[in-house]
């Protein structure tokens, strides 16, 4: 079996990461997944939340990763995501703004409100408060 693991990470903009860890964990669409090496093939749907890097044994990144999917193989991960941020990337007082907003759609809602889009804005707007106070142990790129 492997030792490490190739992770990248991949927005349509740009490539956020690509290195080799000792382990990811994901947030699919049913709940946090740990992928080390030797993981068998598969391909997940993720949902919004948090990705943690550990790589040499202990260190940690976290970054937010809002949707997307992962292929996974026993030597590699590879994440497409529409939408993903380091933490010192995520404005909170933006993001904590966004989900002042979503919320008062919730609680207030008309025939207008689109539930739905609320909901998933509030979602996103809490994954980033709460991966923008992740600190950055390893540097972002190889």
């Amino acid at each position: 079996m492997a030792k490490s693991l190739r992770l990248k990470i991949l927005t349509p903009l740009r490539e956020l990461y690509n290195d080799d860890v000792d382990m990811v964990v994901l947030r699919g669409a049913n709940g946090d997944m740990g992928i080390l090496p030797g993981h068998e093939t598969r391909a997940a749907k993720l949902g919004y939340g948090p990705l943690r890097i550990l790589k040499d044994g202990h260190e940690e990144n976290e970054l937010a990763v809002l949707g997307g999917f992962a292929f996974i193989t026993n030597e590699s991960t590879t994440v497409l995501s529409d939408a993903a941020e380091w933490p010192d990337e995520i404005d909170r007082v933006r993001a904590e703004s966004a989900a002042e907003r979503a919320r008062n759609r919730l609680t207030q809602k008309t025939n207008d409100t689109d539930t739905q889009r609320a909901e998933l804005s509030l979602r996103r707007a809490l994954v980033r408060i709460d991966v923008s106070s992740y600190p950055i142990i390893h540097g972002k790129k190889s």
